[in-house]
C-alpha cells in the first residue's frame, strides 16, 4: 500500500514562519514601545502651576494661559515667538527656559543674559531682539543689545559674569525631564500640550478654541488618556 503524502509543513518553513513572526515584533516592541511610553508619561505629567514673578506677558486675569518652554538659539522657536507677538493678544503668556539642547552652546549664556535684562524690567524686549538677532548670538551681542535697549550696560555686564541666574535656569530645565518635553518649543495652552511653531492661522484656532468654557480635566482623565495612548499607538 502507497503511505498518503505528509500534509504536515517542512521543519524548515515552520522554523521560517517562527523567525519572522519574531523579528516582526522584536521591531514592533522597538519602534512602538518608546512611542507608548512617552504618550503615557505625556498623558500623567503635571505642569507646574505659574509662580509669582515669572516672566508674564499679557493680562493675569486671561482666560487663556500659555506657558512655553524655549530656547534663544531654536529656530522654531523664533518663529513661534514671532507668531505669539502678533497672535497672542489677550493671552497670559508665561515664558519658561529649555537649555538641555546640546547642539545650541549660546542657549545658556542668552537666557542668563535675559535674565539679567529682567533686573532692569525689560525681559520682553530683551528676549524679543534676541530672537531677532538669533544667527549672532554670542559674547558680543548681549551687552550690546543692552545698550540698545537703554539699559544699565555696566549693571547688565556685572550681572552676566557673577553667573547668579545659573541655579534658575538649570531649575526651568529639571522641569523640562519631569514633563517629558522632547524637543523646543514645546508649549501647554490651558495645559494642553503642543510642540512647535504653527502658523498664525492654526495658532488662533488654538486659542480661541481654549478660550471656550470648559470643564476641569481630572486626575481620572489623565489616566484614561494615558491608557489610550497605549491601546492606539
Amino acid at each position: 500500500m502507497t503511505r498518503p503524502p505528509d500534509a504536515r509543513a517542512p521543519r524548515w518553513l515552520l522554523a521560517l514562519l517562527a523567525v519572522s513572526i519574531l523579528t516582526n515584533l522584536l521591531f514592533a516592541y522597538r519602534i512602538y514601545l518608546p512611542r507608548w511610553v512617552q504618550r503615557w508619561h505625556e498623558a500623567m505629567a503635571v505642569l507646574p502651576p505659574v509662580q509669582a514673578g515669572e516672566h508674564l506677558r499679557g493680562p493675569a486675569d486671561a482666560r487663556v494661559t500659555l506657558v512655553e518652554y524655549s530656547d534663544f538659539q531654536c529656530p522654531y522657536c523664533a518663529t513661534l515667538h514671532q507668531e505669539l507677538r502678533e497672535g497672542a493678544g489677550g493671552v497670559r503668556w508665561i515664558y519658561r527656559h529649555d537649555t538641555l539642547n546640546a547642539g545650541h552652546p549660546e542657549a545658556n549664556a542668552a537666557a542668563e543674559a535675559a535674565e539679567c535684562a529682567n533686573e532692569q524690567g525689560r525681559f520682553w524686549d530683551y528676549a524679543d531682539a534676541l530672537f531677532v538677532n538669533q544667527k549672532g548670538l554670542g559674547a558680543a551681542l548681549y551687552p550690546r543689545l543692552a545698550g540698545e535697549l537703554g539699559l544699565d550696560v555696566p549693571r547688565f555686564g556685572a550681572c552676566l559674569s557673577s553667573g547668579k541666574y545659573h541655579a534658575l535656569i538649570r531649575q526651568e530645565s529639571a522641569q523640562v525631564r519631569e514633563l517629558h518635553l522632547i524637543g523646543t518649543p514645546t508649549w501647554f495652552v490651558n495645559g494642553k500640550r503642543y510642540m512647535g511653531a504653527r502658523d498664525a492661522k492654526t495658532l488662533a484656532g488654538i486659542l480661541q478654541a481654549a478660550a471656550a468654557p470648559a470643564s476641569r480635566s481630572s486626575a481620572w482623565t489623565r489616566v484614561a488618556i494615558a491608557a489610550s495612548a497605549w491601546a492606539t499607538g
